[in-house]
């Protein structure tokens, strides 16, 4: 008896299973990037810039939040902070927690108070944007 060699159609098969492979490993590392780049994710995590809580390869869609922090090429931005993605009258900086978008969350903010990518929420949160950002940067010695 010997042993039979590989088909074309078995070798299509199996470069098609590692192409799925590389493309799920590299969507789920690409969310763990783009969380490290937002000032604070706590407790939304994932579903700040997704739908579901917990994306995987068959429910992955982005919210309002996440089709803007993509449209501004994944970046934090000054104008992606003043921005309300999911109009709840709540800047994405102040939800957040950096009103001014330098990448460090204000004040002692750790855990967030509400959702840029959910219209449902504006957090706790009374101080207006500016007022905010004056004060951080009183806290940071800039002022």
């Amino acid at each position: 008896m010997t042993a039979s060699l590989p088909t074309h159609h078995h070798t299509l098969r199996w470069v098609a299973a590692m192409a799925l492979v590389a493309v799920l490993c590299g969507a789920a590392s690409a969310t763990d990037a783009d969380m490290a780049l937002l000032p604070v994710t706590e407790p939304f995590l994932c579903a700040i810039c997704h739908t579901s809580a917990d994306p995987n390869p068959a429910v992955f869609e982005l919210n309002s939040f996440g089709a803007a922090f993509l449209a501004e090429g994944r970046q934090w931005t000054v104008d992606l902070a003043a921005a309300d993605a999911d109009g709840d009258n709540c800047a994405n900086g102040v939800e957040l927690g950096d009103t001014d978008a330098d990448g460090f969350a204000d004040g002692n903010v750790t855990t967030l108070q509400s959702n840029p990518g959910n219209g449902t929420d504006c957090g706790v949160n009374t101080v207006d944007p500016t007022t905010w950002t004056e004060l951080k940067g009183l806290f940071n010695g800039r002022k």
